[in-house]
């Protein structure tokens, strides 16, 4: 009599058997290849160290996407991925008014600020708002590591991915700057469009650079104010690096004074020093305009003691458009380099209509030329010789 386990027994070629028919039927469901059930398909991901150091495991070439934090839509303008995003912050949201605004990445788009908003102020993330747009992952605008615990709570509360992306001026943060270019053109598939905006500063750069390398350094003082930090300010509003300065070789009379605000470059400044410094020529950030009493302009026509100043008395006062609104607006700072340089140096930029390089390189950058827009936002002051008398 045949041992009664061998009816039991499988046979190598009934396993196998088992085994196709087994996944044949478990293929179609995600689950039963550990992908998440939500919504994200059988994507691959990447893992990433973001601008702050985090490891993040993101989806690879995530479709849908939110952004919050100070000017945080900027970047995502530059590398041409406004369309994958569902959610942004309160800042680029039409909750947020700003009848006059000057960032070109927002007049380019208008279409931003119809999208849904993430919290009610400035890079605040509502976790009920977050999930509901239902992003692959969130792209958090950060200055500083201070930003890391909020990140990590807002993923670990949401189970969405939270990447940490530098916002920073172009003078003592270029590097950086760059790197989280890099880092967001990977994650989502825009390499060459990250190397082609950094590459664009560089040459742009060193057409500046080389406009004026065979000349000597213009010795006339000069002083930017009216500078915008967290709001428009007054004349004592300034910029130690402020990159047309930097880039020209310009005698910055600020150079050197402690930042108040070193993610722009922001220095708040005593009105007895700038009288010490009686600056040659003054460039005034045309964000004072929506100030309180009018501003740099006002208080340049009005005040005694700024009227006795140098450039007052000379008629030498200048209208530069605002390089900070929402974090530093990048090309702005460097389409003001050619309005500077050609008011410091005539005959090397004598070529230039500074108008027409600044819509260049908005075209460029952000996807219109939007100069236009800002200059009448500016009440028409934009790359102007401002007559007080006229204020």
């Amino acid at each position: 009599m045949k041992n009664s386990k061998q009816n039991y027994a499988f046979k190598p070629i009934g396993i196998l058997a088992l085994f196709l028919i087994l996944m044949m039927i478990c293929l179609p469901f995600s689950g039963c290849l550990g992908n998440s059930g939500d919504g994200s398909g059988n994507k691959e991901t990447m893992t990433v160290t973001d601008a702050f150091g985090r490891t993040v495991e993101v989806p690879d070439n995530p479709e849908k996407i939110a952004v919050s934090g100070s000017g945080s839509m900027r970047y995502f303008v530059y590398l041409n991925v406004v369309d994958r995003v569902v959610a942004v912050d309160y800042q680029d949201n039409s909750s947020n008014l700003m009848p006059k605004d000057k960032r070109p990445y927002a007049l380019a788009h208008p279409e931003i600020k119809e999208k849904p908003l993430l919290g009610t102020s400035k890079g605040v993330v509502d976790a009920e708002k977050l999930l509901a747009a239902n992003p692959d992952v969130l792209f958090y605008s950060a200055t500083s590591s201070n930003d890391i615990t909020a990140a990590d709570q807002i993923q670990n509360k949401t189970g969405i991915p939270v990447v940490l992306f530098f916002s920073g001026n172009y003078i003592t943060e270029k590097e950086k700057i760059d790197e989280t270019l890099l880092m967001l053109g990977k994650i989502l598939h825009k390499d060459s469009r990250a190397k082609e905006v950094i590459g664009f500063f560089e040459n742009t750069t060193k057409d500046l650079e080389n406009r004026i390398k065979n000349v000597s350094a213009s010795d006339k003082t000069v002083f930017v104010g009216g500078v915008a930090y967290n709001g428009p300010h007054g004349l004592n509003g300034t910029n130690p690096i402020y990159m047309p300065f930097d880039i020209l070789n310009a005698d910055n009379v600020a150079r050197g004074v402690p930042l108040s605000g070193p993610s722009t470059g922001y220095a708040l400044v005593s009105k007895e020093i700038i009288l010490e410094w009686d600056p040659v020529i003054i460039f005034v950030d045309v964000e004072t305009v929506t100030a309180a009493g009018g501003g740099a302009f006002s208080e340049l026509k009005n005040d005694p003691s700024y009227k006795g100043l140098a450039a007052a008395k000379n008629g030498e006062i200048y209208a530069v458009n605002p390089h900070t609104s929402m974090g530093v607006n990048h090309e702005t700072a460097l389409a003001n380099c050619y309005y500077v340089g050609k008011i410091l140096y005539p005959e090397q930029f004598a070529d230039v209509d500074p108008a027409e390089k600044a819509d260049e390189i908005y075209t460029f950058i952000v996807g219109a030329p939007v100069f236009e827009q800002i200059q009448k936002n500016a009440d028409g002051l934009s790359y102007t010789k401002v007559d007080l008398a006229q204020i």
